[in-house]
């Protein structure tokens, strides 16, 4: 589309440098955006869907429907300029998609140009200003100015000229009296706002913190499905755990999950959403990528997950995202970061649903994952995976819940694993099961064989969990400085209360007021800010 320039309404788009002018502004549009804006302009009026719009300016990449309507926002956002009053530029058709309404005029370069000029030197938008009615009836009117058509005096060039004429004309008539009590009234009103503007300047004691952005950290967010289908809401949150883990296997980048509005200091450079939609009775996981700094939308697309893709595509929406972050895995650890899901729908629904239950704190939908992993045991008593997992949950459900009676799950669930990993010396295990062996050796008091698990945890990942074990050791080893950092990387990662119960409450309690007086702080519901 290089060579193309248009006239759409006031606006002088430029397709080759992607740019937009009006009245001497200088607008540079991501080409994106100029390529859809320029397709709409070739044929105005003509109705467009997002199936044709995706062919055309996506050459029919798999992106979501999402997608186009925010380019179709940001477009409308940028043609109006900030305006309130202009006219609409890009019309949604019901049930049928997009069409440019604006008056559009196909130009030459050396037309545009000649018009891009003849707006900077006259001050005045093209086609846009009416001149003002010089035989007018009163002489105050004839002195009215007309104001350039920027956004903050738009509104005033669109007052009828009669009606401002007449209100000028009226204060003219007004008495010294009348005029002595609005001078009074405005002193009155500035002198308020000066003893305002004085107040909040002695009040503001405490600096602000400035937040900063840190490229490494990504956060996670989940979505259900728009049909308040309650399943799909619990599948998000399991596969974007799944997708952190893979991310902290795979990088050296750092992941948080948006649970609660805790405000952090450093901000995520880089944003995940995942959500599961259903459709026509069918599942889909759509992931998007947006990179904070620019706010663009790196990564779009949608896996189907019903009748028995759940499995592949969940390595391939792995596979996906890591090339968008830049990773880059080879096949093998593609291959690592599936090893012990099962590859049966059914089996791993259930475990990624058991996963959104056992990340909550209410301890009636904690046993729900529980449940579900015994669900998973009863049809594959030996998968290593479950087993830790399940081991780890009761555990983590009686630090929530320090009133219930878990021994005897506890002991058994510890039993069924060491019998599924009876010589874990010579066995490569999953970081989760590092990091169930290293949680009983903590509890049985071996604290050296806790310390050479937990770093085999650390060499693959690093969870919530394995910070928490690690701050426990560092505690027994009388070192409370190293025991304090590592709660407080536990509490980033998954800023919640119920972080803060495990650190408190896993194994043995630890004063966090005194060794994590950061999580500490946070949690005290009078001040919830940032130290």
């Amino acid at each position: 589309m290089n060579g193309l320039c248009f006239q759409i309404s006031n606006w002088i788009l430029i397709v080759e440098e992607n740019k937009l002018y009006r009245q001497g502004r200088e607008v540079t549009v991501e080409p994106r955006l100029v390529n859809l804006l320029s397709f709409l302009a070739l044929s105005p009026s003509e109705v467009f869907g997002r199936e044709e719009l995706i062919e055309h300016i996506w050459d029919g990449a798999i992106v979501s429907d999402q997608v186009v309507t925010q380019s179709i926002f940001e477009l409308r956002k940028i043609l109006k300029d900030g305006r309130v009053d202009c006219e609409r530029f890009i019309a949604t058709v019901p049930k049928r998609g997009y069409r440019l309404v604006a008056d559009t005029i196909k130009l030459t370069s050396d037309d545009a140009r000649i018009l891009i000029s003849e707006g900077k030197n006259t001050g005045v938008i093209i086609d846009d200003e009416k001149s003002l009615d010089k035989d007018t009836e009163f002489d105050c009117e004839q002195s009215i100015t007309v104001f350039p058509a920027g956004p903050l005096t738009r509104a005033v060039t669109h007052i009828s000229n009669h009606t401002v004429a007449a209100e000028a004309k009226c204060s003219i008539e007004l008495t010294f009296y009348q005029r002595y009590k609005f001078q009074l009234f405005d002193f009155f009103l500035l002198s308020v706002l000066i003893c305002i503007i004085v107040l909040c300047t002695y009040v503001q004691s405490q600096p602000e913190i400035t937040k900063a952005l840190d490229t490494q950290v990504i956060e996670f967010s989940y979505y259900g499905s728009q049909n308040s289908d309650i399943t799909s809401e619990e599948l998000a949150d399991g596969i974007s755990q799944k997708l952190m883990s893979d991310v902290l296997m795979l990088s050296d980048y750092r992941v948080q999950l948006k649970k609660t509005a805790f405000t952090k200091g450093i901000l995520p450079g880089k944003l995940v959403s995942v959500r599961v939609d259903k459709q026509q009775g069918l599942s889909y996981l759509d992931i998007n990528y947006r990179n904070y700094a620019s706010n663009r939308i790196i990564f779009s697309k949608q896996y189907p997950i019903s009748d028995g893709d759940m499995y592949m595509n969940l390595r391939q929406a792995s596979s996906d995202l890591m090339t968008a972050l830049h990773i880059n895995p080879t096949q093998q650890q593609l291959d690592n970061v599936m090893v012990g899901l099962p590859k049966e729908q059914s089996l791993l629904t259930k475990l990624i649903i058991a996963n959104h239950y056992t990340n909550q704190v209410d301890p009636v939908l904690f046993k729900q994952g529980i449940n579900l992993f015994e669900e998973i045991l009863m049809e594959k008593p030996n998968a290593r995976l479950v087993l830790a997992e399940r081991y780890i949950a009761y555990n983590v459900l009686s630090s929530l819940l320090p009133t219930a009676d878990l021994v005897k799950e506890i002991k058994q669930s510890s039993d069924d694993l060491l019998a599924n990993e009876a010589n874990i010396s010579n066995r490569l295990l999953l970081a989760r099961e590092y990091e169930a062996f290293a949680l009983q050796a903590l509890l049985k008091g071996e604290e050296s064989k806790a310390n050479r698990l937990i770093q085999l945890a650390g060499k693959d990942r690093r969870s919530s969990l394995y910070y928490i074990i690690t701050g426990k050791l560092s505690e027994l080893s009388g070192n409370l400085d190293s025991a304090g950092d590592a709660y407080t990387q536990a509490f980033y990662i998954d800023t919640s209360i119920g972080t803060y119960q495990l650190s408190s409450n896993l194994a043995f309690h630890s004063n966090l007021e005194t060794i994590a007086i950061f999580m500490h702080k946070a949690m005290n519901l009078n001040s919830i800010k940032l130290i």
